[in-house]
């Protein structure tokens, strides 16, 4: 999946544009920008489900969560893996975490340094804001908000210029219609999310424990 696709594939149906050229009242580089935006705000409602493994460590029962991509997971559970004979196996789950930072957990009991013995870590990352990422079925979810941003620009315009747009077609909006756009494709997009595979759910702290 790219921007481009995005665009051309729902975005433009949502503005109303006929042709991916049209310059008013968006040009295609400034509906490829809502886009980026769009696939940034997405976090953290939705996300790429990933995992990493740090070593145990018995100086401390504070760990730094594994970085996947360059960017700190949003934690679902955390594991135990052991290697032994060259296999790798899960060893249990820990049950007893607390977010200590931004970047970090506290893990209780406080676990030994064993060989072998690694914590692995399960949770979700950012889509990528160029959209490579993302699976299809995503796609008009993302276009959702990036026509919302679009219309909310476009509301912000009109009422800082006080005019319309001077477009001589049917699709001349005033502010008020581009403000009420704005609100139904917001709308549309979180209906998507909160039915979507990929929406972060994290269980409340007491079931962690």
């Amino acid at each position: 999946m790219t921007v481009a696709s995005i665009r051309t594939g729902f975005l433009n149906k949502y503005l109303g544009i006929a042709v991916d050229g049209e310059a008013l009242p968006w040009p295609s580089a400034d509906r490829d920008i809502y886009i980026g935006q769009a696939l940034a705000q997405a976090w953290p409602d939705i996300g790429k489900r990933a995992s990493a493994v740090a070593a145990t460590a018995q100086g401390s029962d504070v760990y730094t969560i594994p970085l996947v991509g360059g960017v700190t997971m949003k934690i679902s559970r955390i594991e135990l893996e052991q290697t032994l004979g060259g296999i790798l196996g899960r060893a249990g789950k820990v049950t007893n975490w607390q977010t200590y930072s931004d970047t970090q957990v506290r893990i209780t009991p406080h676990l030994a340094t064993v060989s072998g013995l690694n914590l692995r870590f399960f949770g979700w990352v950012p889509y990528l804001v160029d959209a490579t990422d993302i699976p299809a079925r995503l796609e008009s979810t993302i276009a959702m908000r990036a026509a919302a941003i679009a219309y909310g620009v476009l509301a912000g315009q009109l009422v800082n210029l006080r005019r319309q747009q001077g477009l001589d077609s049917p699709r001349v909006v005033d502010y008020q219609t581009a403000v009420g756009l704005s609100a139904y494709w917001e709308r549309r997009y979180f209906e998507q999310v909160q039915k979507d595979p990929a929406r972060i759910a994290i269980a409340p702290r007491r079931g962690r424990r």
